[in-house]
């Protein structure tokens, strides 16, 4: 399952709206959990399950966040749900891979751009 640790520098509150305008920006929504971490999601879980893969861009994808504290800088984890892609067989597991890292691809562009973004730790 692929992930990406964003790095994060100052007001730790400011950073979180920032990467929820960036997930935002790209059609998902941003759902916070009474855990702290966030729910990311868009598609629609109807068409996943009666198109599989081929409902394009109406998959259901659902991604996660989960935040912690590394010596005072925030860091964003950002990572696919498991079961996201799963309904559209290799096609939707593929999508759900290819989506995931345009986000992380604007994300990273965004958090950089603001001047908050201060290291971006990926794994496969």
């Amino acid at each position: 399952m692929p992930s990406v640790d964003y790095f994060l520098s100052g007001d730790h509150e400011a950073a979180r709206s920032l990467l929820a305008e960036a997930l935002q920006s790209q059609g998902f929504t941003v759902t916070p959990e009474a855990t702290g971490q966030w729910t990311v999601a868009r598609g629609s879980q109807a068409m996943t399950v009666l198109f599989g893969g081929l409902a394009g861009s109406r998959q259901r994808l659902v991604y996660g966040v989960r935040f912690f504290d590394a010596e005072g800088r925030l860091v964003a984890r950002f990572a696919r749900d498991p079961g996201t892609g799963l309904m559209g067989g290799a096609i939707g597991i593929n999508r759900a891979n290819a989506v995931f890292g345009e986000l992380d691809t604007v994300v990273s562009a965004r958090l950089a751009a603001a001047g908050i973004l201060t290291d971006a730790v990926r794994t496969a």
